[in-house]
């Protein structure tokens, strides 16, 4: 074998190294929830990108609700008066109008970072403490918050407390197709970056006081939507 010959065998060699220790990752893929699960099936050619509404009439009374977001805030508007505005100190990573509740009325589903605050019980429990882990390093925590026409005005409708796992984004949609709506979440770790891809993909039910997860899948994965394909059935992609 001649010099030629050997840096060619040399190259080659490496680059097998290289595809056998190279990590694998999750392709592209399509998720149908069936009985409660999620079902991987064959990724669609032809599917439309079903996305959130951009109004919605919270109150009833005729005139559409718009979000508007910058860097970390929201404001909810009706025909451009500001309706509600998030509190300080909170940063709003994705607003949807949605109906998790299932009460047939809109809400925004706001994905939500803030001050870690313990539960008040937990100052009068010999040992409090049980949501402490579930902050990041800044002591900042990840809440899904639903925000909605209370009386005569918009608030909070429900806030849940600090998620054991953070949540990188969500999708309300119905994937059964019994007119309610599923929550579906990519989720992480507190000791991840929030650009680092999520861990989990999860589903989760109204249970008539909060959530429940209803299906949990691990794996690596990066983003999430929701399709239709023609004969109008909702997948789960992870792009």
């Amino acid at each position: 074998m001649n010099k030629m010959e050997q840096r060619h065998f040399l190259t080659l060699s490496l680059l097998c190294f290289l595809l056998i220790i190279q990590p694998t990752t999750n392709p592209e893929r399509a998720w149908l929830l069936i009985e409660e699960r999620l079902v991987a099936v064959p990724y669609p050619v032809e599917a439309r990108i079903v996305n959130p509404p951009v109004s919605a009439d919270l109150d009833d009374d005729g005139i559409p609700e718009t979000l508007a977001r910058n860097s970390r805030s929201l404001t909810i508007l009706a025909g451009g008066q500001n309706l509600w505005q998030s509190p300080a100190g909170w940063n709003v990573i994705q607003s949807d109008f949605t109906d998790l509740n299932r009460d047939d009325t809109p809400e925004v589903t706001l994905l939500v970072w803030r001050p870690y605050k313990p539960w008040p019980v937990d100052e009068f429990l010999p040992y409090g403490g049980r949501i402490a882990a579930h902050q990041d390093e800044d002591g900042n925590s990840c809440h899904l918050i639903l925000v909605g026409w209370i009386g005569d005005k918009v608030g909070e409708i429900w806030a849940g407390s600090a998620l054991v796992n953070p949540v990188t984004t969500f999708r309300a949609t119905d994937l059964d197709g019994d007119s309610l709506q599923e929550l579906i979440t990519l989720e992480g770790e507190y000791s991840h970056t929030r650009s680092s891809p999520a861990g989990l993909l999860n589903v989760w039910e109204w249970n008539g006081f909060g959530f429940t997860i209803v299906f949990s899948q691990e794996g690596f994965f990066s983003d999430l939507a929701i399709a239709q394909e023609k004969n109008n059935q909702l997948l789960v992609l992870t792009p």
